[in-house]
């Protein structure tokens, strides 16, 4: 049963089972996550969300990243997660037969509440966090293609999962209780792409990390659920899918014996830009064309992204309005990027998305959909194709992306991304001290060292 055999594998797991590697991307990916979720604290998401929680919070055991406050587990985790997601700037993960899905907002934010209501160590934080990694991937495997086809927002439904399967670690639940916590976990779950570029989006993370606590919790209280939610018929896999794979396909499950965990092979991909990940590759393609040549915006008769037919679906906002709308526009972030030479947190406002020139380029900016560019999202790639009133003609492919784990950032990249997010919360030393602590995160007796800076360094800041 499948539902057992991942139950097995949360509780079967030990530190000792983890590959140096393994450890290693997952400080990175929570170096990331910590930073973009400082950047995302000062979202009006975020100030909404947290002026809510203030409003009916009754207890102080986990802390609000950047905003020097405390509550209950499961609203740090709901907060906590929507501010990870606010940015859009958050890591993604993708199989080659996958959309992609993000895993570290859903799953941190969960694990990192529990952990400092129970002054657990960074080792402990570790452990869970690469166990929900691997549960949510080897679930996804079974259903995610027709989930998100569907229009679920598999961030929200497979994070629901991969957070409770964290937590179950994080608790030590046993097989039965785990499978309890998957079973809960699964009827909270759910999240709709109609949603995208609005601030519902993020609040799926939040919703999915909130989930999987709460399951886990409920769980360990003795709680009852379905005991094989994972097993057709009636299953998460099969409703939220409408079919699933045999689950003869689905690889070997156990953490202890598999060569390469999926955190490894393929790896997490960090972003460059704060916008959905479809649009990455037209950034990189639009900002190598600025450097390289002498395109004034004034002069662009008609810019062409050649892609795929199913990218459409996932950029929904042609004519953009909003920020929020712009990371779901490759329309603006070619714009932008055509104008500005850089796309950056800075880029997304309001004010910048509404502008005269801004928006008289995106009216320039159409798709076009070559055969060979497929149908599908399994390989986010395209070409840009400039024309301008001088008859020159500009163009550039690009098939990996920048951040891509196949055309990864380096360390020293990452850790200048995070210097930028916390910039505006942390001070130099708060985020000297911060990387310091993340970089030996497995030495850490107790997680509420860090999580104090993050919390309250605001504060300090001010």
């Amino acid at each position: 049963m499948f539902t057992k055999e991942i139950a097995e594998l949360i509780k079967g797991v030990s530190y000792k089972h983890l590959p140096s590697a393994a450890i290693d991307a997952a400080k990175m990916a929570i170096l990331d996550c910590l930073g973009v979720t400082l950047a995302g604290c000062n979202e009006m998401s975020s100030s909404i969300i947290c002026q809510y929680t203030k409003r009916i919070s009754q207890s102080a055991d986990a802390g609000i990243i950047g905003r020097g406050f405390k509550t209950s587990v499961e609203q740090a985790a709901w907060v906590n997660g929507t501010q990870a997601h606010a940015l859009d700037y958050d890591d993604y993960f993708a199989l080659s037969c996958l959309t992609p899905y993000h895993p570290t907002a859903p799953i941190l934010p969960a694990v990192l509440a529990v952990a400092e209501k129970d002054h657990l160590s960074g080792r402990d934080v570790l452990l869970a966090y690469i166990t929900g990694f691997e549960v949510e991937a080897i679930i996804a495997k079974v259903c995610v293609r027709q989930q998100y086809d569907l229009g679920w927002h598999t961030t929200s439904t497979l994070g629901s999962l991969g957070a409770a399967a964290a937590v179950a670690k994080i608790l030590k639940l046993d097989e039965e209780k785990s499978r309890i916590a998957l079973g809960i976990a699964s009827s909270l779950a759910g999240g709709l792409r109609r949603n995208f570029g609005t601030m519902t989006k993020p609040l799926h993370a939040g919703n999915a990390a909130r989930n999987g606590a709460v399951a886990a919790m409920l769980a360990q209280s003795g709680f009852t659920a379905d005991r094989d939610i994972l097993d057709s018929p009636l299953s998460f896999c099969e409703v939220l899918s409408g079919e699933t794979k045999p689950l003869a396909e689905v690889p070997d499950m156990n953490l202890g014996v598999r060569p390469e965990f999926y955190i490894i092979s393929p790896g997490i991909a960090f972003k460059s830009y704060p916008s959905c990940a479809c649009s990455h590759w037209a950034i990189d393609a639009a900002l190598d064309l600025k450097r390289g040549n002498t395109i004034a915006p004034r002069d662009i008769v008609d810019i062409e992204c050649r892609t795929s037919s199913g990218l459409p679906r996932i950029l929904v906002h042609s004519r953009p309005t909003t920020a929020l709308e712009g990371k779901f526009s490759i329309e603006f972030c070619v714009a932008i990027a055509l104008i500005d030479g850089e796309v950056s947190l800075k880029q997304f406002s309001d004010r910048i998305v509404r502008d005269s020139a801004v928006q008289e380029l995106i009216q320039k900016v159409r798709y076009v959909h070559p055969p060979e560019m497929g149908s599908g999202l399994n390989n986010l790639k395209g070409e840009i194709v400039v024309r301008l009133k001088n008859g020159k003609v500009y163009s550039r492919r690009v098939n990996i992306a920048r951040g891509d784990p196949r055309n990864p950032l380096n360390k020293d990249e990452v850790i200048s991304k995070y210097r930028d997010c916390v910039s505006l919360s942390l001070s130099p030393e708060d985020t000297d001290m911060s990387l310091n602590i993340i970089s030996r995160l497995e030495s850490i007796n107790d997680i509420t060292e860090l999580m104090d800076i993050l919390v309250f360094g605001t504060a300090r800041v001010q």
